[in-house]
């Protein structure tokens, strides 16, 4: 090309043609020739007439100059012009190849557009002919051979199909590789990313060395990588770097889903003269689990990326509230938040809420049956990979499900299934083959109960953690591509110590981890390549070149062309290698003296051909334009009118386009929804209507007044025999207590609120069909909230018989029952309100039935039994008539009926008051210690005559 200033002409010639230009300019002025005059008669007529259009002697100037504007626009254009103000001007190009440098690392994407177009402005010096040569800086398998020589136009194109690499450079594997071709070039050209790494200022010293060096250096501004990250329960935060210090730079980072979707953004700021700064984030646990990754906005670049790996990820812990929030404190599930807070998200409700939230694990503590409906939707879930982990307890120890990795021994449901032992039972040292390997295990940690697991073959096989007798202390078992992880005693301290222990917090740690398939040490394996990073932050499939790495390499491992930036799967899960991990980016300062250093406009490139030759057709439509004006022809097709009307209506579009709307700097946030998705939401302030009171009547009186309530049968005659005996004991309750219930309802276990009652008495009907699951399952749920059920099977008329609780297998079938025992001598509920001895109703010398609650030194949270069975028939014992009047016969007299009502008030205490009055069987012992005997005391006096129909 020929140099003309800041301009290089590839068709130098075609400016001859700008010799004609004053001959174009006289053609263009020149007129046609004069009219001929001839005399008519007729025009006498027209004599003072004003023409309204005359016709000019000559072309308007503005005419000509349109058209020379044209025609010059055109030879220019012609001549091929390129505007490379980083060409050398004046001076003779040195004869011989040119080597073209281009740095195609991570570093270069942000500016890629730049570098590429500085290399491609430097073809358009020197001859058409000149041999060139490229060497890129990223090392690959399949690197051009700087050795290889290309055609200006073969290298342009090549160039436009370049795309930056998503590792490093390598310099001195390029400088290698440039002296392995034995090229002497005459020229280089390097287009540099401007950064220290791999050895810039060195190597820019030896291509000066080489040959006369002009560089064109382009640092990212503002970040240049994301180099580290640290999470917590609901906040990450991540770390940036510049290479820049000079000034204040900030910027901004999204995170986003796999899917690209944005969830939130953090500001960074980086201060005048600092190299690092953070952006933190601190959003909903819940939303925190969908990010997948972290992007500086506007960059684009394999460094400004960082992938978020199932390692460095804060778990998902999902506890499934078994009515628990009552009393959290006393619950198991108090343990086992405890445990998790440190190092996982939770999320709890019932068993469909937590697993829409798609957690990593779900805990279960002490359900021994679960709803068939939550155990298909369980099923489906573990099976899909997720990690199911359940604590034993009273209820696990009576029945079980499906859902567990071990069959149980277990006795009647009646007397439970646990073993105790004299001694409390230390842990084993943990089997090689477990995930707990390698944990210490505390010397003080006792366990004093446990359910045992059925002997089989695989036992061996599926214990992680034994005791010392070598009883299973934890068991797990594969199902589908999730795990069943069972621990064999409480997650409290009820049976054990573990959960006063820092063992209890690691072996939990390590339970999800390995419930999810994950290894806990992976220094065996490899890591196969799942999804890569390109050059500019792209995640797509992995390449057919990337390898996999070893497990003990990982740690280790600089992102290659093998081993290129991406996620990784392996025996921990998911591991993400990131391109600019632990990078500090700095500037290259020290250039060599005899470098030409090229600013961004010199570098700069640009042709005008296609411009110049676009102005000139412009320039002549417009010309035409203007002909047809003048000719009166443009009205034809244009009217003014419709013309207005399009002006008008590009404008508005132009307006409406432009015009920012009232809402869009609205900020948003995320709600989680039923399905697990996330739906963005206005944080502006809103007036939300109150919900309509649609309650039922029912529901409103139980929730305003104290009342009893009763299951609705069949058999109506009973219902009123059960309604009648709780009026009756209502009564008592108000007369002698400060306890005022209202009158009990009626209760449908499928559509009725039963949390509002405190006692719910069940009156089981003669050959009753089984309740529904529906029920069932409300039923167990009532109980776990703290509510209380008794059941009356009315068989207890024949003297000297056991408490048939056979029927009630059948009828309440899959309701979650822990072990039962009959009312231990000294319980609470003989003297939470009178002192009685025996629990009679209609028939006397009857068992009561409660929760067993083992120990006494270990009770299981407050020690209240929730459930109590028995056949005295206490409801016909309590019963009245509209009058107050006894309804029913008692066998023992009105003093087994007094006995009945106490009995009746005491449950009531018990169940609203709970064991406060438990301390008193150490009444005995405080007064012998403080030497008073209750010898010769005189017995307490009872009122001659009770007003409530007792005996007087």
């Amino acid at each position: 090309m020929t140099a003309l200033g800041p301009f290089l002409l590839g068709a130098p010639w075609a400016l001859a043609a700008l010799v004609a230009l004053p001959l174009i300019w006289w053609v263009l002025r020149a007129t046609p020739p004069a009219p001929k005059n001839v005399e008519l008669p007729s025009l006498r007529l027209l004599d003072g007439a004003v023409p309204v259009e005359e016709t000019p002697s000559r072309t308007p100037w503005w005419v000509w100059v349109i058209r020379t504007l044209a025609v010059l626009a055109a030879i220019l254009g012609l001549s091929q012009p390129v505007y490379a103000p980083g060409a050398r001007s004046g001076e003779t190009p040195e004869q011989g190849p040119v080597l073209i440098v281009i740095d195609n690392g991570w570093p270069a994407a942000p500016r890629w557009n730049e570098l590429t177009n500085a290399a491609s402005a430097t073809l358009d010096a020197g001859s058409r002919d000149t041999a060139v040569h490229m060497l890129l800086t990223a090392p690959q398998q399949l690197n051009p051979d700087p050795a290889v020589r290309l055609s200006k136009a073969d290298l342009g194109k090549r160039i436009g199909t370049l795309q930056p690499q998503p590792w490093g450079s390598d310099r001195a594997d390029a400088l290698k590789r440039l002296d392995a071709s034995g090229l002497k070039p005459a020229r280089i050209f390097w287009a540099s990313d401007g950064l220290e790494d791999g050895g810039g200022t060195a190597f820019a010293a030896d291509l000066a060395a080489r040959a006369p060096l002009t560089v064109f250096a382009a640092p990212a501004e503002g970040p240049v990588a994301i180099t580290g990250l640290s999470a917590a329960t609901d906040a990450v935060t991540v770390r940036l770097a510049r290479a820049d210090t000079r000034g204040t730079a900030r910027a901004f980072v999204s995170a986003q889903t796999r899917d690209g979707s944005a969830i939130a953004s953090g500001e960074v700021v980086f201060a005048a003269g600092e190299t690092q700064a953070a952006a933190e984030f601190k959003i909903p646990a819940a939303a925190l689990a969908r990010v997948a990754r972290f992007n500086v906005t506007g960059r684009s670049g394999a460094g400004t990326v960082w992938l978020w790996d199932s390692v460095d990820r804060t778990r998902r812990a999902g506890l499934v509230d078994a009515g628990t929030a009552a009393q959290p404190l006393l619950s198991d599930m108090h343990y086992i938040r405890k445990a998790l807070e440190p190092f996982a998200s939770i999320s709890s409700g019932d068993i469909e809420t937590v697993v829409a939230t798609s957690p990593d694990a779900i805990i279960l503590s002490d359900v021994g049956q679960i709803p068939a409906a939550d155990v298909e939707i369980l099923t489906k879930w573990v099976e899909d990979g997720g990690a199911l982990i359940r604590f034993a307890g009273p209820r696990l120890a009576a029945q079980g499900d499906e859902l567990l990795p071990v069959g149980l021994r277990r006795s009647s449901r009646a007397l439970g299934g646990t073993l105790a032992w004299e001694e409390p039972q230390g842990l084993a040292a943990f089997p090689d083959t477990s995930p707990f390997f390698g944990l210490p295990i505390p010397e003080d940690v006792r366990v004093r109960q446990q359910v045992l697991a059925t002997p089989d073959p695989e036992l061996s096989r599926k214990t992680w953690a034994r005791l010392s007798d070598g009883s299973p202390l934890v068991t797990a078992d594969a199902r589908g591509s999730g795990m069943l992880i069972l621990f064999h005693i409480t997650a409290g301290p009820d049976w054990a110590d573990l959960a006063y222990s820092g063992l209890f917090e690691q072996m939990l740690r390590r339970a999800i981890t390995a419930g999810r398939g994950e290894a806990i040490e992976d220094t065996e394996g490899t890591y196969m390549p799942q999804l890569t990073l390109d050059g500019f932050g792209r995640l797509a499939g992995a390449s057919a070149n990337a390898a996999p790495i070893k497990a003990a390499e990982f740690n280790t491992t600089v992102p290659s062309d093998i081993h290129p930036p991406g996620l990784y799967q392996g025996p921990a899960g998911t591991r993400a290698l990131n391109a600019g991990a632990g990078a500090e980016p700095e500037l290259i300062r020290a250039w060599p003296a005899s470098a030409r250093l090229l600013g961004d406009a010199e570098a700069r490139s640009l042709r005008l051909a296609g411009p110049l030759l676009g102005f000139a057709a412009a320039l002549l439509a417009l010309d035409l334009l203007i002909a047809l004006f003048v000719a009166g022809r443009l009205r034809a097709f244009l009217p003014k009118r419709r013309a207005a009307n399009l002006v008008l209506g590009f404008a508005a579009l132009a307006s409406v386009s432009i015009a920012v709307p009232d809402g869009a700097l609205a900020q948003y946030d995320y709600q989680l929804m039923p399905d697990g998705s996330y739906r963005s939401i206005s944080t502006e302030s809103r007036i939300v209507p109150l919900p309509g009171n649609d309650a039922p009547q029912k529901q409103v009186e139980a929730a305003l007044e104290m009342r009893l309530g009763y299951i609705e049968t069949a058999d109506s005659a009973l219902n009123a025999r059960t309604r009648a005996g709780l009026i009756g004991i209502s009564n008592i309750l108000l007369m002698r207590t400060s306890v005022e219930p209202a009158e009990p309802h009626a209760l449908n276990l499928e559509t009725d609120a039963l949390e509002l009652y405190p006692l719910i008495y069940f009156n089981v009907p003669g050959n009753a069909a089984p309740i529904s699951d529906k029920s069932v399952q409300r039923l167990n749920a009532y109980l776990r909230s703290g509510g209380a059920l008794l059941i009356d099977t009315r068989a207890g008329e024949t003297a000297g018989s056991q408490t048939d609780v056979t029927s009630l297998e059948t009828l309440l079938e899959g309701l979650d029952v822990p072990p039962l025992q009959p009312v231990p001598q000294n319980h609470v509920l003989s003297r939470s309100f009178y002192l009685i001895n025996d629990f009679p109703g209609r028939f006397a010398g009857r068992r009561l039935w409660i929760e067993q609650a083992g120990d006494a030194a270990a009770q299981r949270g407050d020690g209240v039994s929730r459930l109590f069975i028995g056949d005295a028939d206490w409801a016909s014992a309590w019963a009245v008539d509209q009058n107050g009047r006894d309804l029913y016969s008692v066998d023992g007299g009105a003093e087994q009926r007094e006995t009945a009502r106490r009995f009746g008030v005491n449950l009531v205490m018990y169940v609203l008051t709970g064991s406060y009055k438990d301390d008193q069987v150490h009444v005995p012992a405080l007064l012998e210690r403080l030497g008073e005997s209750r010898e010769g005391a005189p017995d307490p006096r009872l009122p001659a005559r009770i007003p409530d129909g007792g005996p007087q």
